[in-house]
């Protein structure tokens, strides 16, 4: 299928920034620029036809736009670095590129990203876990997960098993999921 290629002009406050953006068509390149938008957390957007520079940044939104990662392999960062971890300047500020992925993704700024693959330099969004605090065990997909399996009848050690950590996670968990249900 053949990708077209447009032109982003990103603002906020008084700063702007062009960003290439290769879709297969002006619906695919609208829903792009929405998305980039929102993780720049910009205040408004115009998209055109043409072609802007590309840079790490439109590469790796191209990346997430046509969910070209690999499930297994890395995808090390090659931009700038701020302590050992991968950043991105634009905008007149500095964004880091896991935090940035997910607001592209649209998860809640409020999750904890932990990589997975322990590579301090990859950004591949299926190497991270997206959680609510920052000492927690399992993510939202395992918690809807977990909860899936108890209403099934599953026991607290099956279910550890499937998720992979100690069944007193397990009931911890379940503890808080029923005074947070009210139940």
């Amino acid at each position: 299928m053949n990708s077209e290629q447009y032109s982003l002009l990103v603002s906020k406050a008084q700063t702007q920034v062009k960003i290439s953006v290769k879709a297969f068509d002006a619906a695919h390149a609208q829903a792009q620029a929405l998305d980039i938008a929102r993780s720049l957390e910009a205040d408004r957007f115009e998209l055109g036809y043409g072609i802007a520079k590309q840079n790490k940044l439109s590469e790796l939104f191209e990346k997430l736009a046509y969910n070209d990662f690999d499930h297994k392999q890395c995808y090390d960062w090659q931009g700038s670095l701020v302590n050992k971890v991968p950043a991105v300047y634009t905008l007149n500020k500095r964004f880091y590129v896991r935090p940035l992925i997910l607001g592209y993704l649209d998860i809640s700024k409020d999750a904890v990203v932990k990589n997975v693959c322990k590579n301090p330099l990859c950004v591949n969004p299926y190497h991270n876990q997206y959680l609510h605090e920052k000492n927690s065990k399992i993510g939202g997909g395992d918690l809807q997960m977990l909860l899936a399996f108890r209403s099934q009848g599953a026991s607290v050690p099956q279910i550890a098993k499937a998720l992979n950590v100690h069944r007193s996670t397990i009931y911890r968990i379940l503890k808080d999921e029923r005074f947070s249900s009210g139940t």
